[in-house]
């Protein structure tokens, strides 16, 4: 065999197992510790995602949020990878609503708003174990509104 074949042979490898690892976020944020006990009087939204991070690395979410309801955001991420930094900002003006580095990063946060508003959600994985720095982890955010 020609070494540029075994070559391309592991770049394709290489590529489709890291695809593969990817699509093991799907509906992420339906499962662990994103699954939310004592939840009857809420729903599920269709704004919740799920994203695959790089360690270090910061996803931003633009989303709107409706007003007059209950609304709860839970983020996880494997147990290895805690804690999860998040940060809610409106995008009207920037400035930041809410951080959860300020409350002992908890993964959730109840909110009602006065009014519908689009807000950005910023999400960044901060592990204290030092070997995980340079992985990427599965990172889900459910959204769920008071019924």
């Amino acid at each position: 065999m020609s070494t540029r074949f075994i070559i391309a042979l592991i770049i394709v490898f290489f590529t489709f197992s890291v695809s593969l690892k990817a699509q093991n976020c799907t509906e992420f944020y339906k499962e662990g510790e994103c699954q939310t006990k004592y939840i009857d009087n809420y729903k599920l939204s269709g704004l919740s995602k799920n994203y695959y991070l790089e360690i270090g690395k910061t996803v931003t979410y633009e989303v709107v949020l409706y007003g007059e309801f209950e609304i709860r955001i839970q983020c996880c991420t494997n147990e290895d990878y805690n804690p999860i930094r998040f940060k809610i900002k409106s995008s009207e003006n920037g400035n930041i609503i809410y951080d959860n580095k300020y409350n002992n990063y908890i993964n959730n946060l109840n909110l009602l708003l006065d009014h519908t508003e689009l807000m950005s959600i910023e999400i960044s994985v901060e592990p204290k174990k030092k070997k995980l720095k340079n992985d990427k982890v599965c990172i889900g955010m459910a959204i769920y509104f008071e019924k």
